[in-house]
């Protein structure tokens, strides 16, 4: 075991199949070589959160039972967004002592990991999408709920939402790429119930979303008003959008209104939408907003965004705005304090 030096080798080593799932910044597969090279400080993290790298690593053993088994892992990164190598290795440490280097002969995998700080329980619904993902990346049937879920879809006015599960709503979203369940979710998004509504947008989050989708969703927040807490839930379901100037679009049009900007706003930009930065105008206008909003919450975001390798030059740039506004100037003075104590 002194010869394995990375999580990866530990899984090889041990004989199993395994697939890695990022899940930093929504859930998004990760291949084998990119955690890999992550491990090996090769590159940043690709979504990290909160200064660590968030994994979902589903794996079994090869040739035996297709049981599998799940770590939910989250390593401490630097200033750069880079794993801290001696935490990895004391995880990696914990692991060999709690089941070994041979899970195949022991079966040690069922015991699970005695408790640490570097694993974490994703919440219920993120819990759910992560088994409809891993459940569909291995070519598994869903789960029993999804029958339901689809019949609700079917027909929400003669079947009782309160007795949709989590885990159907997401079997029922892992299906959107496929068009008769994109249609119906586009004709019928009016009539479920909003309860259903806010759980199909929290699980789309981990999906790509055509633009008819986004658009139906667009469409259904202004019809309701313009909820900003509704703008949440709209914005959380186009986090994979595959139409970037619809998005960066409704941004503007947003961080332009001061009755729809909120904390929890500058939140989820921050950790949904932080591509769209890369686009001038949305920079500057949740900068100005991110610039009145109490100090603490500057400096977290801003601390956040500059560890995402594709936010880190666009937020270090900022500091370097040849004209900031008062506020601007302040945040900065304050961020640059926090980080000499």
């Amino acid at each position: 075991m002194s010869r394995i030096n990375t999580i990866s080798e530990f899984l090889l080593h041990a004989g199993t199949d395994y697939r890695i799932f990022d899940m930093g910044r929504a859930i998004r597969p990760l291949s084998s070589q990119t955690f890999l090279d992550f491990e090996l400080n090769h590159i940043s993290a690709p979504y990290p959160r909160q200064q660590h790298a968030w994994f979902g690593l589903v794996f079994f053993n090869k040739g035996l039972s297709q049981e599998q088994y799940i770590w939910f892992v989250k390593l401490p990164l630097d200033e750069q967004g880079k794993l801290i190598s001696a935490a990895r290795n004391q995880f990696l440490h914990i692991v060999v002592e709690a089941l070994g280097a041979e899970m195949e002969k022991s079966h040690n995998a069922k015991q699970g990991l005695p408790e640490n700080p570097f694993t974490f329980v994703p919440k219920q619904s993120q819990l759910a999408s992560f088994n409809s993902l891993t459940r569909q990346k291995l070519a598994l049937a869903p789960s029993q709920y999804l029958e339901f879920a689809e019949q609700y879809l079917r027909s929400p006015q003669n079947t009782d939402w309160q007795q949709l599960s989590l885990q159907g709503i997401a079997d029922l979203t892992a299906k959107i790429s496929e068009a008769p369940t994109h249609d119906l979710v586009i004709q019928q998004f009016s009539n479920l119930a909003p309860e259903v509504q806010m759980a199909l947008c929290d699980a789309l989050e981990n999906h790509p979303v055509s633009t008819r989708l986004g658009e139906r969703l667009i469409d259904e927040w202004r019809r309701k008003g313009k909820e900003p807490s509704y703008l949440i839930a709209i914005l959380r379901a186009l986090s994979q959008s595959d139409d970037e100037a619809q998005i960066t679009q409704l941004l503007i049009d947003v961080l332009q209104q001061d009755n729809l900007v909120t904390h929890d706003l500058l939140i989820l930009i921050s950790a949904r939408h932080w591509q769209k930065l890369q686009d001038q105008q949305v920079l500057t206008l949740f900068i100005q907003r991110l610039s009145s909003a109490p100090i603490e919450l500057f400096t977290g975001l801003f601390r956040d965004l500059v560890q995402i390798p594709d936010c880190r030059e666009i937020m270090l740039n900022v500091l370097r705005w040849p004209e900031k506004e008062p506020a601007l100037v302040l945040r900065i003075s304050t961020l640059f304090e926090t980080q000499s104590r």
